[in-house]
């Protein structure tokens, strides 16, 4: 992937410079389009490591806790405080974007009032000094009082106009002093009648926006109306700057289809930037409509809010800052709290996953003693103590594991030396066959079987079985076949036949008794085979009985006594046989009789009988394997519980 987008970004960039090129040497060029294929592969390119760089953060960064307890943290306590505080700025924003709205609105009714003032001034001056005047010497009166006051008005307001008017006909009125000096003249409807009984504000006026004020004067029979008029110019904007701070643009009708009112231009860091509307009265029909409706853009400095309404209102200012100024202290009381309880929390979350962290390092150096200080204060703490207890498990474990390579290395060295006792090569007899097996349930068998010359024509044969299984067993079987061999061979020392096979018996019964713990004994079946004479005698200390199958006839070598090693001197006695050529005489342990098919079913006596009765035919070595194969199907594949042996001998035919 790396080197695809490698190729896509190089490729890309030349597509651009070409097509770059080709755009600047011939703009309708068809090859231009390269310019946009390129363009569109730096994109994607760039998206590529775009979010390969935001990967590769998020695993630096996140791969600690205490960075995702942070990010979380920053996520569920501080982007919510900054929405908020966001929130409360854009209110605060609009909150004193309509006090600067109310501000100004205040200083356009006090340009009013300043009209107003000086218009009641002027009538009330006319009203004591023309009671009774012509119209002409009146308007001259008018004019004498109003000269002081409309300068006046002219350095607060900028340009003024006055005049005094006496109405006319029903659509007329007559003009009879003005300042500045206007051609006395009849102006059509100048006075509308609803100003008759006296107004002074803002009107909409021939498209232009006047502060006017409009004052009956009464005298005698006649009444004149005094009028005072500021346009609402740039210069009254500047004056109103000057006093009061407030910027604004020229007002302009919204209806207007070319409105262009922006606060670009009054873009600044500490200013509240506004749209102000302005509603005039419109001067024809003294009614407020939407249609005359005036925007304006306002620039009001913070400084200028704060010290109008929380300084100059004692009232609202005080009210006002002491609640921001409670609300702000507790606001910041919660979240210095806050801060310090999540510092705390993810503090002890980190440090046990410090620990956790360095104890699992430890332990994957091999350091299984490696332990946490814990106070079991948290689920955090109960995770590291279950650690502990899981590194004292692992430390046991591996004792036990330790243990038990030692044992079975042990108990490896046992079965070859144990297999190294059973017979490595069977003794040649004269037409006779031998053959032996033994299965063990476990590495070591408890099970034992001999083959001994003694001379050409005579052999012993031996079979037993050990109380018990594994490492005892099989020590207690090297010892019988220890104790036997020592025995026999004594006993034919100077080319004898040896004592008698019941003494034999006797003797190993005696010493078993002698070397080994009361609960420890062992069966067996020592036979001696005479291969001139063609007999067999033997004695059986507890053992199965072996079966001899002669002429598909069974007989059983029981004769003997009691088992090997629980009395000191029992009474064994032998039985001597006469063998017939073709004869077979199979010994074997329990583990043959005894084992369990998958219903539990034993194999049973009869039916090893049955078998070797049916196959006397075969060979020494095939019936003893022929045994060892129907046993295995027997047990279908079942655990084997007991040691299994068979022997097999079979006379000449």
């Amino acid at each position: 992937m790396k080197t695809r987008m490698a190729k896509l970004t190089t490729t890309s960039v030349i597509l651009y410079v070409v097509g770059k090129a080709i755009s600047y040497v011939s703009p309708n060029s068809i090859f231009a389009i390269l310019e946009g294929l390129g363009t569109l592969g730096l994109i994607i390119a760039l998206l590529y490591y775009l979010l390969k760089l935001i990967r590769s953060i998020q695993k630096r960064w996140f791969w600690k806790v205490r960075n995702k307890i942070i990010v979380s943290y920053a996520f569920v306590g501080i982007i919510p405080l900054i929405i908020l505080g966001l929130l409360l700025w854009l209110t605060m924003r609009l909150v004193l974007g309509q006090l600067a709205a109310l501000y100004l609105d205040g200083e356009l009714q006090e340009v009013s009032e300043i009209l107003r003032e000086a218009n009641q001034q002027i009538a009330l001056g006319y009203h004591q000094k023309a009671e009774g005047r012509g119209a002409a010497e009146a308007g001259q009166i008018f004019k004498e009082e109003a000269q002081n006051t409309v300068r006046q008005i002219t350095e607060q307001l900028g340009k003024v106009s006055w005049k005094v008017v006496q109405p006319g006909s029903a659509d007329s009125i007559r003009i009879l002093a003005a300042i500045p000096d206007i051609q006395v003249s009849e102006v059509k409807r100048s006075i509308p009648a609803w100003t008759r009984k006296g107004f002074s504000g803002l009107v909409y006026d021939g498209g232009q926006l006047y502060f006017r004020s409009i004052e009956p004067v009464q005298t005698g029979n006649t009444v004149y109306y005094s009028c005072l008029e500021a346009p609402f110019s740039q210069d009254l904007i500047s004056r109103i700057r000057d006093e009061t701070q407030l910027q604004m643009s020229l007002p302009v009708p919204l209806n207007d289809a070319n409105i262009d009112v922006s606060l670009s231009d009054f873009a600044s860091g500490g200013q509240i930037n506004y749209i102000s509307f302005i509603v005039p009265t419109d001067w024809e029909t003294g009614v407020v409509t939407l249609s005359h409706h005036h925007a304006t853009a306002l620039r009001v400095p913070l400084r200028t809010v704060y010290d109008h309404y929380f300084t100059e209102t004692q009232t609202l200012g005080a009210y006002l800052y002491g609640v921001f100024m409670f609300l702000g202290g507790l606001f910041v009381l919660v979240e210095v709290i806050s801060l310090v309880i999540a510092v705390a929390i993810a503090r002890s979350i980190t440090r046990t996953i410090h620990s956790l962290d360095e104890a699992t390092s430890a332990i994957q150096q091999g350091n299984f003693q490696y332990r946490i200080a814990t106070q079991n204060r948290d689920q955090l703490e109960a995770t590291a103590a279950s650690f502990n207890k899981m590194s004292e498990s692992i430390l046991s474990l591996m004792r036990e594991v330790s243990e038990k390579q030692r044992l079975e290395k042990e108990i490896e060295i046992a079965r070859e030396v144990q297999a190294k006792l059973f017979p490595q090569k069977l003794p040649s007899i004269p037409n006779f066959q031998l053959a032996a097996a033994c299965l063990p349930a476990r590495q070591v068998s408890g099970d034992y079987y001999d083959f001994i010359p003694l001379g050409a024509n005579a052999f012993d044969v031996v079979i037993g079985d050990i109380s018990g299984k594994g490492i005892s067993a099989a020590l207690l079987m090297a010892s019988l076949q220890s104790s036997i061999r020592t025995i026999i061979s004594y006993q034919t020392l100077d080319g004898g036949r040896g004592a008698s096979v019941a003494k034999s018996v006797s003797e190993v019964n005696r010493q078993l008794y002698f070397q080994t713990s009361p609960d420890k004994f062992a069966t067996l079946v020592l036979s001696r085979f005479d291969a001139e004479n063609l007999t067999v005698t033997y004695c059986n200390a507890g053992h199965n009985p072996p079966l001899i199958i002669s002429d598909r006839s069974i007989r059983h070598l029981s004769k003997g006594g009691m088992v090997a090693g629980l009395f000191e001197d029992p009474v064994y006695d032998e039985e001597t046989l006469e063998l017939h050529p073709g004869d077979v005489v199979v010994y074997y342990t329990d583990g043959i009789v005894e084992a369990e098919n998958p219903n539990g079913d034993q194999y049973g006596e009869d039916r090893l009988a049955e078998l070797i009765i049916a196959n006397t035919f075969l060979t020494a070595d095939d019936l003893q394997a022929l045994i060892l194969d129907q046993l295995s199907c027997w047990v279908a594949g079942g655990d084997q519980r007991d040691d299994m042996t068979v022997v097999v001998v079979k006379m000449p035919s």
